[in-house]
């Protein structure tokens, strides 16, 4: 895990230097494609890895070349108003730092203002302008402390902090009982210090100081702590044989891989290379790891992917390929029995293609298009059924309810109680006396009767359940 952190630091130590650089880039259509991919992929990156001074530094440059007046008129504002920030931070520190020094405690304090890509979304999230924003810097308190006291240290500073000043409740975030994912801890509050304004106060020790600031490269540092402070994020980044990046779900898989390129990519992948060895599109990747893929025409999407790939995107997109690929051949099916139909001369209703599908024991007359399209099934086989006469059943080999002398005397009694309804016998299925049965309210075609085992019925219960009424056979009254 420590090499695959240090590979991802060097990567985001690269990505900071280009963004500091990227003035001198002429194309201006580059640099905002820098930027996006820096706020999608890197800071995010960083993030997660706990690398907040690179995060910040990468957001600030991301918005300043996205959106070039908004940076600049906010770094304008914070630069006007710095005298008077320092001057009230001055004013807010002082009493803080006479309580601390008589508890006995060793410490720092540090008033910075919020990062400029902080301050612009508290704009849009508050809707307001800059001068509006009411906590535009935070006071970071940082404790000598060894690391069996560190916590209980933090937050007697904390109960110190709330003698002096008002706190707000609903804005204490304790990182300290429960650490963030990749190791950030902390105390939070917000306080009402002089003239009525908000400030944010972070309370920690020096060696939280230092995790904070650099991630995992100031883990390393720290071997001598009791259990690790890096977690998994829960993903990898992968390099393109270009060396652009790309964020995958851990446990993702060369064609996940692939799929995060280009759906035709990943759709015709059949492989990878990674470390000049190939491996199958199966293959699990690691952080850091460089993949050419290896694509075939030939090659298309098939159920068994579903198995493997984790990222939304590749199975999304194999769903809708397999979907594409399901109607392309339903249509070569349908297409298939039209033109030899037609060159037999045989004329057919769709009540005999639904018959027919049923007699070949197909569940849908999808299925029944999909295998002549694949070959699973033989269009002469369909001639022969087709052009086999129907038997006419008896009554006693339909049912045990009704004789022949009671065929014509039949009414349809619906949901048990309302007898000889007005009703359709539906045509996809053909129900005849006798057969079970159930009915369905149709919108503009009023009840129609489908027997139990119709092609449509598990659509029908799946779509329209609250549509579907119990029925059966009886008697005229």
């Amino acid at each position: 895990m420590e090499d695959s952190n240090k590979v991802l630091f060097s990567i985001l130590n690269e990505r900071l230097e280009l963004l500091r650089q990227l003035d001198k880039e002429g194309d201006s259509e580059k640099r905002r494609h820098i930027a996006r991919e820096t706020q999608n992929l890197h800071a995010p990156m960083a993030h997660r890895l706990g690398l907040y001074q690179i995060k910040t530094e990468m957001e600030d440059l991301a918005l300043k070349f996205l959106d070039y007046d908004t940076y600049k008129y906010i770094a304008h504002a914070l630069n006007a108003k710095k005298a008077e920030r320092e001057a009230y931070i001055a004013s807010f520190i002082a009493p803080l730092e006479k309580k601390l020094k008589e508890e006995g405690f060793t410490f720092t304090i540090k008033g910075r203002p919020k990062s400029i890509h902080s301050i612009y979304h508290k704009m849009q999230a508050q809707h307001c302008d800059v001068d509006k924003i009411y906590d535009l810097f935070a006071i970071r308190i940082i404790l000598d402390s060894p690391v069996e006291k560190e916590k209980s240290d933090c937050w007697q500073v904390y109960s110190l902090i709330t003698d002096v000043f008002q706190p707000n409740p609903k804005r204490l975030r304790d990182w300290l009982s429960v650490p963030k994912e990749n190791g950030y801890e902390s105390l939070h509050t917000t306080v009402l210090g002089p003239e009525n304004r908000w400030v944010e106060v972070q309370i920690r020790s020096r060696r939280m100081d230092e995790v904070a600031e650099q991630g995992v490269a100031a883990h390393w540092s720290y071997k001598g702590v009791k259990g690790s402070i890096i977690q998994k994020s829960g993903d990898i980044y992968v390099f393109t044989p270009t060396g652009d990046l790309r964020r995958l779900p851990e446990g993702a898989t060369v064609l996940d891989f692939a799929y995060s390129i280009h759906s035709e990519v990943g759709s015709h992948c059949v492989g990878g290379t990674i470390r000049n060895q190939n491996v199958s599109i199966r293959q699990k990747l690691e952080s850091g790891d460089q993949v050419s893929i290896m694509t075939s025409p030939n090659q298309h999407p098939n159920p068994d992917w579903l198995n493997f790939v984790t990222s939304s995107k590749a199975k999304n997109k194999i769903r809708q390929a397999l979907k594409e690929i399901e109607y392309k051949s339903a249509a070569e099916g349908k297409e298939m029995i039209e033109r030899r139909f037609k060159n037999w001369k045989l004329e057919y209703t769709e009540a005999d293609i639904t018959r027919m599908a049923l007699k070949l024991g197909y569940k849908e007359v999808s299925d029944m298009y999909q295998s002549l399209a694949t070959g699973k099934e033989d269009i002469q086989r369909l001639r022969e059924v087709f052009l086999t006469p129907e038997e006419t059943p008896t009554v006693r080999e339909h049912t045990e309810y009704v004789d022949k002398s009671e065929l014509k005397g039949l009414a349809i009694e619906v949901d048990m109680n309302v007898k000889n309804v007005d009703y359709n016998l539906s045509k996809c299925c053909n129900p005849q006396p006798g057969d079970p049965i159930f009915a369905f309210v149709s919108v503009t075609k009023g009840i129609r009767i489908h027997r139990i085992d119709c092609p449509n019925a598990d659509n029908i219960r799946e779509r329209y359940p609250y549509r579907m009424i119990p029925a059966r056979w009886a008697k005229k009254s």
